[in-house]
């Protein structure tokens, strides 16, 4: 029950326990949704944590099958072939990715796009100047200016950072966003 200090009177705690039955009288169905809520909380807690144990225990099973079956030596044997085949995958995988990696060195990493209004009579942002680099800063720049009775496009090449001609400010803003590309 409740514990009420020696100090409070009889009428005292009673008036503490009609507050108690006023506040669940009051607040009983708030009381039981929020009940009901925890409740459907710990199901799904326990799916989840009951899942998560099923799949940790599949590969422990597989083993003691293993060893039901052909004995603890044979067992061993045959976990540690599993290991070798592992390995031998894992290395194959290895010299793949070596082989992409190095065919990425030649792709374009580093992109800088600046689109701007290049005419006071032309809106819409429809120039642009286009920046792509390679890890070694190597590749082009293209700008297309779109004016309202024409439209110019100029390309530049770009090696090891250093640009074939003069750039324009928006053409040196794409630059600058492709070659923080390469940083990362």
């Amino acid at each position: 029950m409740f514990f009420y200090p020696e100090s409070r009177s009889t009428e005292e705690r009673g008036s503490v326990f009609l507050d108690l039955s006023g506040f669940i009288a009051t607040y009983g169905h708030v009381l039981i949704i929020v009940s009901l809520v925890l409740a459907v909380a710990a199901v799904v807690a326990i799916v989840f944590i009951a899942r998560d144990v099923r799949r940790l225990r599949q590969p422990f099973r597989g083993m003691s099958e293993i060893y039901a079956e052909k004995g603890a030596e044979r067992a061993l044997e045959e976990l540690l072939r599993g290991v070798d085949e592992n390995r031998a995958y894992l290395q194959g995988h290895a010299e793949e990715l070596r082989a992409v990696r190095k065919r990425l060195d030649n792709c374009y990493t580093g992109v800088g796009l600046v689109k701007y209004n290049a005419f006071e009579d032309v809106g819409g942002m429809q120039s642009y100047s286009l920046c792509m680099l390679t890890k070694e800063k190597n590749g082009f720049i293209l700008t297309n200016l779109v004016g309202r009775n024409s439209t110019r496009g100029y390309a530049l090449d770009v090696r090891d950072g250093i640009p074939s001609r003069d750039l324009s400010e928006e053409e040196k803003e794409a630059y600058e966003s492709a070659s923080g590309g390469l940083d990362g």
